[in-house]
Protein backbone atom coordinates (compact mmCIF):
# COMPACT_ATOMS: atom_id res chain seq x y z
CA UNK A 1 0.00 0.00 0.00
CA UNK A 2 1.42 3.47 -1.43
CA UNK A 3 1.74 6.27 1.32
CA UNK A 4 -0.86 8.10 0.04
CA UNK A 5 -3.36 5.54 0.84
CA UNK A 6 -2.21 4.14 3.98
CA UNK A 7 -2.88 7.92 4.91
CA UNK A 8 -6.44 7.72 3.58
CA UNK A 9 -7.08 4.92 5.60
CA UNK A 10 -5.57 5.74 8.69
CA UNK A 11 -7.51 8.99 8.46
CA UNK A 12 -10.72 6.81 7.68
CA UNK A 13 -10.30 4.72 10.62
CA UNK A 14 -9.41 8.09 13.21
CA UNK A 15 -12.89 9.49 11.81
CA UNK A 16 -14.69 6.10 12.44
CA UNK A 17 -13.37 6.09 16.07
CA UNK A 18 -14.06 9.91 16.92
CA UNK A 19 -17.74 8.98 15.39
CA UNK A 20 -18.21 5.83 17.49
CA UNK A 21 -16.93 7.84 20.56
CA UNK A 22 -19.40 10.95 20.31
CA UNK A 23 -21.34 10.64 17.61
CA UNK A 24 -21.63 12.68 14.15
CA UNK A 25 -20.19 16.50 14.30
CA UNK A 26 -23.09 18.79 14.09
CA UNK A 27 -23.24 22.91 14.85
CA UNK A 28 -24.21 23.84 18.39
CA UNK A 29 -25.42 27.57 19.13
CA UNK A 30 -25.41 29.83 22.08
CA UNK A 31 -28.27 31.31 22.67
CA UNK A 32 -29.43 33.20 26.19
CA UNK A 33 -31.55 30.56 27.84
CA UNK A 34 -34.47 32.30 29.62
CA UNK A 35 -36.17 29.90 32.46
CA UNK A 36 -34.15 26.97 31.87
CA UNK A 37 -34.41 23.77 33.69
CA UNK A 38 -32.21 21.51 36.18
CA UNK A 39 -30.95 18.04 35.74
CA UNK A 40 -30.18 16.50 38.90
CA UNK A 41 -29.27 12.65 39.60
CA UNK A 42 -26.63 9.70 40.67
CA UNK A 43 -24.79 7.43 38.33
CA UNK A 44 -25.67 4.07 40.42
CA UNK A 45 -23.77 0.58 40.56
CA UNK A 46 -25.35 -2.39 41.54
CA UNK A 47 -23.49 -5.98 41.68
CA UNK A 48 -19.90 -7.46 42.31
CA UNK A 49 -17.51 -5.04 42.69
CA UNK A 50 -13.81 -5.97 40.68
CA UNK A 51 -11.66 -6.75 43.57
CA UNK A 52 -8.63 -3.57 43.62
CA UNK A 53 -5.44 -4.15 42.30
CA UNK A 54 -2.23 -3.99 44.42
CA UNK A 55 1.13 -2.81 42.43
CA UNK A 56 4.27 -3.60 43.91
CA UNK A 57 6.38 0.05 43.78
CA UNK A 58 9.66 -0.09 42.46
CA UNK A 59 10.87 2.94 41.21
CA UNK A 60 10.78 6.41 43.38
CA UNK A 61 9.15 4.02 46.51
CA UNK A 62 10.22 6.60 49.24
CA UNK A 63 7.63 9.10 47.60
CA UNK A 64 5.31 6.93 45.59
CA UNK A 65 5.30 3.84 48.90
CA UNK A 66 5.65 0.21 48.48
CA UNK A 67 2.28 -0.50 46.82
CA UNK A 68 -0.49 1.84 45.15
CA UNK A 69 -3.82 0.02 45.17
CA UNK A 70 -5.72 0.48 41.83
CA UNK A 71 -10.19 0.74 42.22
CA UNK A 72 -11.00 0.90 39.01
CA UNK A 73 -14.59 0.92 39.74
CA UNK A 74 -15.44 2.83 42.60
CA UNK A 75 -18.95 3.20 44.62
CA UNK A 76 -20.25 4.27 47.57
CA UNK A 77 -23.66 4.40 49.06
CA UNK A 78 -24.75 2.41 45.61
CA UNK A 79 -23.60 6.03 43.35
CA UNK A 80 -20.65 5.71 40.81
CA UNK A 81 -17.88 8.09 40.97
CA UNK A 82 -16.05 9.24 38.08
CA UNK A 83 -18.63 9.08 35.40
CA UNK A 84 -18.86 11.15 32.74
CA UNK A 85 -22.41 12.61 32.45
CA UNK A 86 -23.73 14.73 29.11
CA UNK A 87 -26.76 15.13 26.40
CA UNK A 88 -26.10 13.76 23.58
CA UNK A 89 -26.88 15.71 20.42
CA UNK A 90 -27.86 19.13 22.10
CA UNK A 91 -27.47 22.23 19.68
CA UNK A 92 -28.42 25.13 21.43
CA UNK A 93 -28.16 26.20 24.73
CA UNK A 94 -25.70 28.19 27.14
CA UNK A 95 -22.01 29.36 26.30
CA UNK A 96 -19.10 27.03 27.53
CA UNK A 97 -19.12 27.58 31.09
CA UNK A 98 -16.53 25.03 32.32
CA UNK A 99 -14.30 26.13 34.70
CA UNK A 100 -10.52 26.19 34.21
CA UNK A 101 -9.47 22.48 34.60
CA UNK A 102 -5.85 21.06 35.91
CA UNK A 103 -4.77 17.86 35.90
CA UNK A 104 -2.15 17.43 38.52
CA UNK A 105 0.22 14.57 39.45
CA UNK A 106 0.51 14.02 43.36
CA UNK A 107 1.37 10.68 45.24
CA UNK A 108 1.85 9.42 42.53
CA UNK A 109 -1.55 9.58 41.35
CA UNK A 110 -3.25 11.53 38.94
CA UNK A 111 -5.71 14.37 40.50
CA UNK A 112 -8.44 14.39 39.62
CA UNK A 113 -8.90 10.32 37.84
CA UNK A 114 -11.04 12.53 34.98
CA UNK A 115 -10.69 15.86 34.67
CA UNK A 116 -12.93 17.36 32.59
CA UNK A 117 -12.23 20.87 30.42
CA UNK A 118 -13.35 23.16 27.39
CA UNK A 119 -11.76 23.14 24.53
CA UNK A 120 -8.35 25.29 24.78
CA UNK A 121 -5.88 24.55 26.87
CA UNK A 122 -4.97 22.26 30.42
CA UNK A 123 -2.96 22.84 32.84
CA UNK A 124 -0.28 19.88 34.21
CA UNK A 125 1.20 20.18 37.41
CA UNK A 126 3.48 17.75 39.25
CA UNK A 127 3.69 18.17 42.80
CA UNK A 128 5.55 15.45 43.09
CA UNK A 129 9.58 15.84 44.34
CA UNK A 130 10.43 13.19 41.25
CA UNK A 131 9.52 12.82 37.54
CA UNK A 132 6.74 11.96 35.93
CA UNK A 133 5.28 12.51 32.24
CA UNK A 134 2.09 13.10 30.54
CA UNK A 135 1.45 10.77 27.58
CA UNK A 136 -1.74 11.24 25.98
CA UNK A 137 -3.33 8.87 23.62
CA UNK A 138 -5.55 11.45 21.68
CA UNK A 139 -7.40 10.51 18.54
CA UNK A 140 -8.15 14.14 17.08
CA UNK A 141 -6.08 16.20 19.29
CA UNK A 142 -2.25 16.31 18.43
CA UNK A 143 -0.82 13.34 21.43
CA UNK A 144 1.32 14.89 23.74
CA UNK A 145 4.15 13.96 25.60
CA UNK A 146 4.96 16.34 28.35
CA UNK A 147 7.66 15.32 30.72
CA UNK A 148 7.43 17.28 33.88
CA UNK A 149 10.33 17.08 36.55
CA UNK A 150 12.00 19.00 39.78
CA UNK A 151 13.05 21.55 37.66
CA UNK A 152 9.70 21.95 35.17
CA UNK A 153 6.61 22.09 37.51
CA UNK A 154 4.20 22.84 35.25
CA UNK A 155 3.03 22.78 31.52
CA UNK A 156 0.06 23.26 29.35
CA UNK A 157 -1.39 21.37 26.66
CA UNK A 158 -3.39 22.48 23.59
CA UNK A 159 -6.84 21.00 23.58
CA UNK A 160 -9.25 22.07 20.64
CA UNK A 161 -11.41 18.52 19.72
CA UNK A 162 -14.00 17.55 21.70
CA UNK A 163 -13.09 13.80 22.72
CA UNK A 164 -12.13 11.62 25.81
CA UNK A 165 -8.65 11.35 26.19
CA UNK A 166 -6.30 8.50 27.87
CA UNK A 167 -3.58 9.87 30.17
CA UNK A 168 -0.66 7.74 31.85
CA UNK A 169 2.89 8.27 33.25
CA UNK A 170 5.23 5.90 31.64
CA UNK A 171 7.96 6.16 34.10
CA UNK A 172 4.81 4.54 36.86
CA UNK A 173 2.75 2.55 35.06
CA UNK A 174 -0.08 2.64 37.40
CA UNK A 175 -0.78 6.22 37.01
CA UNK A 176 -3.78 6.76 34.85
CA UNK A 177 -6.21 9.15 33.87
CA UNK A 178 -8.76 10.18 31.61
CA UNK A 179 -9.25 14.23 30.20
CA UNK A 180 -12.55 14.77 28.58
CA UNK A 181 -13.13 17.64 26.15
CA UNK A 182 -16.44 18.87 26.38
CA UNK A 183 -18.56 19.19 23.10
CA UNK A 184 -20.89 22.07 24.55
CA UNK A 185 -21.26 22.82 28.70
CA UNK A 186 -24.07 20.20 29.37
CA UNK A 187 -21.46 17.55 31.09
CA UNK A 188 -21.01 16.88 34.74
CA UNK A 189 -18.27 14.59 36.38
CA UNK A 190 -20.35 12.41 39.05
CA UNK A 191 -18.98 12.74 42.27
CA UNK A 192 -17.94 10.35 44.90
CA UNK A 193 -21.78 9.62 45.61
CA UNK A 194 -22.54 9.57 41.94
CA UNK A 195 -24.77 12.90 42.35
CA UNK A 196 -24.18 15.00 38.97
CA UNK A 197 -26.12 18.17 38.05
CA UNK A 198 -26.55 20.25 35.07
CA UNK A 199 -27.95 23.43 34.99
CA UNK A 200 -29.80 25.92 32.91
CA UNK A 201 -31.21 23.77 30.33
CA UNK A 202 -32.97 24.76 27.57
CA UNK A 203 -36.87 23.34 27.82
CA UNK A 204 -37.10 20.05 25.54
CA UNK A 205 -36.56 16.32 25.30
CA UNK A 206 -32.99 14.96 24.91
CA UNK A 207 -30.67 11.26 25.48
CA UNK A 208 -28.65 11.95 28.72
CA UNK A 209 -25.67 9.69 28.47
CA UNK A 210 -23.23 8.38 31.37
CA UNK A 211 -19.93 6.72 30.38
CA UNK A 212 -17.35 5.08 32.60
CA UNK A 213 -13.77 3.64 31.36
CA UNK A 214 -14.70 0.16 32.29
CA UNK A 215 -18.75 -0.09 32.77
CA UNK A 216 -19.50 1.37 29.09
CA UNK A 217 -22.54 3.73 28.05
CA UNK A 218 -25.92 3.96 29.54
CA UNK A 219 -28.76 6.15 27.81
CA UNK A 220 -31.86 7.16 28.27
CA UNK A 221 -34.50 9.42 27.91
CA UNK A 222 -35.06 12.55 29.86
CA UNK A 223 -37.69 15.94 29.34
CA UNK A 224 -36.52 19.07 30.64
CA UNK A 225 -39.71 21.89 31.82
CA UNK A 226 -39.21 25.64 32.30
CA UNK A 227 -38.01 26.43 35.43
CA UNK A 228 -38.50 22.92 37.25
CA UNK A 229 -35.27 20.23 38.53
CA UNK A 230 -35.61 16.74 36.33
CA UNK A 231 -34.67 13.84 38.46
CA UNK A 232 -32.64 11.04 36.50
CA UNK A 233 -31.27 7.68 38.11
CA UNK A 234 -28.55 6.04 35.44
CA UNK A 235 -28.09 2.89 36.21
CA UNK A 236 -25.14 -0.13 35.73
CA UNK A 237 -26.07 -3.01 36.49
Amino acid sequence: MGGNARAIVIAAFSAAWAVCAWGAAFAYDVADVKNGGVIEGKVTFSGSLPPPKVVQVGQDAEVCGKTQTLREVEVKDGGLKNSVVRLVGVTKGKKLDLPAATLDQKGCVFIPHVVLTAPGNLAILNSDPVSHNAHTDSVKNDPVNAILSKLKKRTTVALASPEIIPVKCDQHGWMTAYVVVAEHPYYAVTDEVGIFRLRDVPPGRYTIETWHEKLGKVQQQVTVEAGKTTSVTLAYK
